[in-house]
């Protein structure tokens, strides 16, 4: 999910020292360094510089410049370091400061939320698979957006079915888990996977950028019940109840544990501005033809109540997909449900 512009603090963060002697170099943990790349996290985000100190071969202290970095989002971003040793003698270190987008979730979260699940009711054989029964308890709106631990949600009949509606208000089986899920080449070193046919579409849809100077990076496809609930109980730790019922599923509720969602970046992280870039712009234009979906529009928060998220693209089938491209619909829209 999408973080708010800062600036890293470096000095403490990655231990990065300078040494000037007889000629000036850099030392990364000790070593000499060369370019390379560093991985931050949302606790090492500061609004203020932090100071790298240099030292000639006399022990004195040399200025270093290092410059500012303000973020536009999560996402890669280049840092060079400059010392000069008092002689004319200059060195500079350069590196790639890489922001997650998200927080890591804990494996076993400490404390986890009962998942609210309403009845299964009779089977319905609509398209999107939700199953009869209805909201029982009181809806709680922040700013327009449901709170969805208030809720009791539908429990949808079909879970296997690639055109299963999974949001707010349908919920999976308690249980359920994809039986054919596939490892898929994300561009960025991740171990993620996808249910078959959406994985095999994402490999088309992948070469089909590059053959047009795109490169799509995979940053998040398949979550268990445990990694999103984690997810979700760190956003609202973090970040609290409003911003997290807006930017992040309740476990049992994302679609990411269908094994049919996707966020896709032009980096290992997601930048705020994906809409602006070439990747972000290709997939508006093309994703539909390999059968995905922009899941959450700009114009459509309240139907689908989440905030406008670029990166995420949810497989349908391409016939699917194309018919909801042409009318502007939204799932939700064109199954006429909440």
């Amino acid at each position: 999910m999408a973080c708010v512009a800062a600036v890293v603090v470096l000095a403490a963060a990655v231990g990065l020292t300078l040494l000037l002697h007889p000629s000036p170099h850099f030392t990364f943990d000790g070593e000499k360094a060369a370019a390379g790349t560093i991985t931050v996290s949302s606790a090492d985000i500061s609004g203020e510089l932090g100071r790298v100190k240099a030292y000639d071969w006399l022990g004195k202290e040399r200025p270093v410049q290092c410059p500012e970095i303000g973020f536009a989002g999560p996402g890669e971003y280049p840092l060079t370091l400059t010392a000069e040793d008092g002689l004319g003698k200059q060195a500079q270190f350069t590196l790639t400061v890489v922001w997650e987008a998200a927080p890591e979730a804990p494996t076993e979260p400490e404390e986890e939320p009962e998942t609210p699940s309403g009845g299964e009711g009779s089977s319905s054989s609509s398209q999107g698979g939700q199953s009869s029964g209805g909201n029982t308890g009181e809806v709680v709106y922040s700013g327009g957006i449901v709170e969805p631990a208030s809720i009791t949600p539908e429990v949808i009949s079909n879970p296997s079915a690639i055109t299963a509606i999974v949001n707010k208000y349908h919920a999976l089986p308690e249980g359920y888990t994809p039986s054919d899920l596939v490892a898929i080449t994300t561009n960025c070193g991740k171990n993620l996977q996808l249910r078959k046919e959406a994985a095999e579409s994402w490999e088309q849809m992948m070469e089909a950028a590059k053959a047009d100077g795109i490169t799509l990076k995979a940053v998040s496809a398949y979550r268990t019940k445990d990694y999103q609930n984690g997810l979700f109980t760190r956003y609202t730790s973090q970040y609290g109840k409003e911003y997290t019922a807006q930017y992040s599923a309740y476990p049992r509720r994302s679609e990411h544990e269908l094994g049919l969602a996707l966020d896709i970046s032009n980096t290992a992280g997601i930048p705020d501005n994906f809409e602006t870039t070439a990747e972000g712009k290709w997939l508006m234009k093309n994703a539909h033809n390999y059968g995905f979906i922009l899941r959450y529009p700009e114009d459509k928060v309240k139907i689908t109540q989440y905030g406008y998220e670029p990166w995420h693209y949810r497989y349908l089938g391409k016939d699917l997909a194309e018919t909801l491209y042409k009318s502007g619909q939204t799932y939700e829209e064109y199954l006429g449900v909440k």
